[in-house]
Order: structure tokens, then sequence, then C-alpha cells
């Protein structure tokens, strides 16, 4: 029997794929966060994605929080210009 949290991973996998590939692809261009996790927490009908990244050590809360915001406003743009609003709504990012 397929579930309705079946039903909604397969429809979010390809925005989850363009989404991970995009949020990855930025993240590069912070020299204080390190490698991302993926992290899917699974609900009744639906599910987040947890996006984690390593924190470098010594790196200021201010300097993260600042990455934090550039990561949610790009990814924001993205998902909008993408079509993939849907997705985003459920993606979480960890720092």
């Amino acid at each position: 029997m397929i579930t309705n949290l079946d039903k909604f991973k397969k429809e979010m996998e390809p925005s989850k794929e363009l989404y991970a590939q995009e949020i990855k692809d930025f993240s590069k261009k912070f020299d204080a966060i390190g490698e991302m996790t993926l992290i899917e927490q699974p609900d009744i009908d639906t599910q987040e994605y947890i996006f984690s990244f390593e924190k470098i050590n010594g790196t200021s809360q201010k300097e993260l929080d600042e990455i934090l915001m550039e990561i949610y406003t790009h990814m924001e743009k993205f998902s909008k210009q993408k079509g993939i609003e849907r997705f985003y709504q459920c993606a979480r990012v960890w720092l």
C-alpha cells in the first residue's frame, strides 16, 4: 500500500535534487561552513528536508547568522525561479 508520505516523497524527489545541488554549489563561497548533510524527517503525510552544514571552528555567531540569511534569501529566490516553492516550504537550513 502506498502511503501519502510515499506519494509526497516521490513528488518531491526532482525538487529535492535540484535544491540540494543549488544549495551545495551556493554554499561553496563561504569559508566559514563545511560539508552539508541532508536529513529527512518524515511526518504523517509530508517530511522536512534539513540541510545541515558543518560550522568551521572560530566562526562568530554573527558571521554564521549573516551566512544563514544569505543562503535563505538565495534559496527562496532560486525556488521561485524554478517553481519548487512547495519543496522550499519543507526545507530547513541549519548551521
